[in-house]
């Protein structure tokens, strides 16, 4: 039971919860994200909808509120409650600590390093199994595969940076190359080791910008699928490898 007293003017979790039409939270929309739960309840502090000590609904509420699974909602409130911005009491749920204002590039940094051991693991296994299905694709595929790899590319192009990063094109363009490589069982493997990679979360921590400017990298594979030639998909995707582990050093660095 929850002992804590209501003060005057702030926001208690019934309060809250009173209607869906009544409740301040907005659901989170396309891909799930942490960041985007982070910034609305920084916005709800900022605007004193929110203040320290208020209590927050319970996790199924707010899951289903912002429609988001709750592994995204814990990584939102991991990240607030390492900068004192939440906190969790044992057996009475989560409050708010703190009103203070976060650095979001640091949040980003600190995402990055958390992960850059496991992110080295699976782009190695990756590179080993794509950069071969590229090779193979380059001369197994059909023109129907090649389509199929084509349109998520064209797609990602046809977006706005901000509305590239929200959606799973990435992944259907490594789908669809593992697919036309003709090999069953390289492809099994690359879908797991995707899988994998897309629990890590890399692209919420890397900036629009940059990230727009790493899924222009796919169109070089795709042409050189497109025109037969095994060695310059090789090649063109260890490229692609190469510039993620460049941006992961780039954005996991500590700032100046």
């Amino acid at each position: 039971m929850d002992t804590a007293p209501k003060r005057e003017g702030t926001v208690q979790s019934s309060d809250l919860l009173k209607s869906n039409a009544g409740h301040p939270f907005s659901p989170i929309k396309a891909i799930l994200r942490y960041e985007s739960i982070v910034e609305q309840i920084m916005g709800l502090i900022d605007s004193g909808t929110l203040r320290v000590g208020d209590k927050f609904p319970p996790e199924r509420t707010l899951a289903e509120q912002w429609q988001v699974s709750r592994p995204v909602l814990r990584e939102a409130f991991r990240v607030l409650e390492s900068q004192g911005i939440v906190e969790s009491r044992h057996g009475a749920g989560r409050y708010v600590r703190s009103e203070r204002t976060l650095d979001f590039a640091d949040i980003r940094r600190r995402h990055l390093r958390d992960r850059r051991a496991a992110l080295l693991k699976i782009w190695e296994v990756r590179a080993l199994l794509e950069i071969r299905a590229a090779e193979l694709a380059a001369t197994a595929a059909t023109p129907e595969q090649i389509d199929a790899i084509e349109r998520p590319v064209a797609l990602l192009d046809s977006l706005p940076a901000d509305e590239s990063r929200d959606t799973d094109l990435n992944m259907e363009i490594h789908k669809a190359i593992a697919a036309a490589s003709g090999n069953e069982y390289l492809s099994e493997m690359i879908l797991n080791a995707l899988e994998e990679y897309r629990i890590l979360n890399f692209k919420e921590a890397v900036p629009i910008d940059e990230w727009k400017d790493l899924q222009e990298e796919h169109r070089p594979i795709v042409e050189a699928i497109r025109a037969r030639s095994p060695a310059h998909a090789r090649e063109a995707m260890e490229q692609h490898f190469n510039g993620l582990r460049a941006a992961l050093d780039k954005w996991s660095a500590p700032l100046s």
